[in-house]
Order: structure tokens, then sequence, then C-alpha cells
């Protein structure tokens, strides 16, 4: 009985969540509020929407992108993917047991991130 509790001891030496493991949270935390930051400065950037009502009245809308806070959006997305890229790494660098995982958090962040610099190269 002594012999298991021994050995379980001995093979999980971490007391808890070290420094490391501390700043994968943060960086995640800091990766989304950019991201729904980015996403606020999506609506204001975006064209205006053309209704049916908007029509009727003619009000005149704006059909392309404002250029500078596309801009500023863009670089918005590029410093979450590279937070999110970086956070990978250091998680796949730092993961060395079975019971280690992966964060699927990070990695939707980042092809949220590539699919919206996608559309914004090929549409905006």
């Amino acid at each position: 009985m002594t012999l298991s509790s021994e050995t379980t001891i001995k093979n999980e030496r971490r007391s808890g969540p070290d420094l490391l493991c501390r700043a994968f949270a943060w960086l995640a935390i800091i990766a989304w509020l950019l991201f729904v930051l980015a996403l606020v400065m999506a609506h204001y950037a975006r064209p205006e929407m053309d209704t049916g009502l908007v029509r009727y009245w003619g009000i005149e809308v704006r059909t392309d992108w404002r250029p500078k806070l596309t801009l500023y959006l863009q670089y918005m997305l590029w410093a979450t993917a590279a937070l999110s890229g970086i956070s990978l790494v250091l998680n796949y660098l730092r993961s060395r047991r079975r019971n280690d995982h992966l964060h699927l958090n990070i990695i939707l962040l980042l092809l949220s991130c590539a699919g919206f610099l996608l559309y914004l190269y090929w549409y905006a």
C-alpha cells in the first residue's frame, strides 16, 4: 500500500500551476479580449446595410469598408493571431505528460482570426 502511494507522489512533482501555466491563461484572456475588440471594430468598419426601408426613403448608405478602421482591424486580428500562436507553441513545448491538455479555445481563436483575415483580404 505504501509503495503505490510513494510512486504516485514520485510521478507527480508539480505542486500546482507555475508561472508558465498561468501565462497560458493570461495570454488566452488577453487574446480573446482583443478579438472581441476586433469584432466591435469590424462593426464600425463594415459597410452599412442596404435594406428595403432605406431604399424606400432614399437614404444613402456607405457601400465600402472604412479604410482606416479596416487597417486597425487587421492589426488587431494579426496581434490576436500572434498571441494565439505564441500560446500554442508554449503549450506544445510545455506539455510533456499524457494528462497535459491542449487548449482548444486557443486553436478556435487562431482559426477564427485566420478566417476573418482571409475574409478581409478577399472582400474588403
